[in-house]
């Protein structure tokens, strides 16, 4: 899969984990997906691709995903998410539900972080 890394993302995050977090156990360790937390956010838009159909995102299965599309998917997160504590399976179901839609809002990505 087209993976991206710590450096790609257009965002800032926190990348020291809170009291109860473990960044080694990122699937164990959290049901919710920390929008703030790098290390989650990361894990998360890269265990994502695309089901049979090419039109459904799925979470740690699925046909390659592009570094375009993950990074689309983050835009998503942090710029028209707003549930505060949103558990994966609920994230991955607002994806679907949002992502074409979107596209018409989305302009490009911000520019890569010096």
């Amino acid at each position: 899969m087209s993976k991206i890394a710590k450096s790609d993302l257009r965002y800032e995050y926190s990348w020291k984990a809170t009291a109860g977090d473990n960044p080694h156990l990122i699937h164990n360790d959290a049901r919710h997906l920390s929008r703030k937390e790098g290390y989650e956010m990361l894990d998360f838009l890269n265990h994502l691709g695309w089901a049979s159909d090419n039109k459904t995102v799925v979470y740690n299965a699925g046909a390659d995903m592009s570094e375009e599309f993950r990074l689309y998917v983050e835009w998503m997160l942090k710029e028209k998410f707003e549930s505060t504590a949103p558990g994966r399976p609920k994230v991955v179901d607002w994806i679907n539900d949002n992502w074409q839609s979107l596209k018409t809002s989305f302009k490009a990505l911000k520019p890569k972080k010096a």
